[in-house]
């Protein structure tokens, strides 16, 4: 016969580690790293969404050579420096980047479905189709300079 397991709750009145620490079955202690805090998406307009270890390891990865541009109040564009193309009069993005919320302490926060949808529809919107001999793709514009 197969024992009940417990359900055990830790309130030491410390939010930072009050809660349950242990559940019936499988349940994992740590579900922090399930939380959705960015969104991968790229200039083919193809995404995913990745939880707090997945975007350590794409921030780690990027490493010195990142580079960020707001977008809107709440979001920011995090990208390496190799998805940057230069043509003279504007640099663009080119391939992927990782997009998260900032709230107004500067910390990166969970994204819900609508924090998701206004990401992509901002990211989306302004896309634009570069062609380079016979092959054509999408770009994000990073900023623009005047030709002289």
């Amino acid at each position: 016969m197969k024992a009940m397991e417990e359900l055990k709750i830790k309130i030491e009145l410390d939010p930072v580690t009050d809660g349950i620490i242990q559940f019936p079955g499988n349940f994992m202690k740590d579900i922090s790293g399930d939380i959705r805090k960015g969104l991968v998406i790229g200039t083919d307009e193809n995404f995913r969404t990745v939880n707090t270890d997945e975007m350590d390891r794409i921030f780690d990865g990027i490493g010195q050579d990142g580079y960020a541009a707001p977008i809107g109040d709440d979001y920011l564009l995090c990208f390496s420096g190799n998805c940057i193309m230069d043509t003279g009069y504007a640099r663009y993005l080119v391939g992927s980047a990782i997009m998260v919320k900032v709230g107004k302490d500067s910390r990166i926060k969970p994204l819900t479905d609508i924090d998701i949808k206004i990401m992509r529809t901002n990211f989306q919107m302004g896309l634009i189709t570069l062609t380079y001999g016979s092959e054509t793709f999408g770009a994000y514009p990073l900023e623009y300079e005047a030709a002289a």
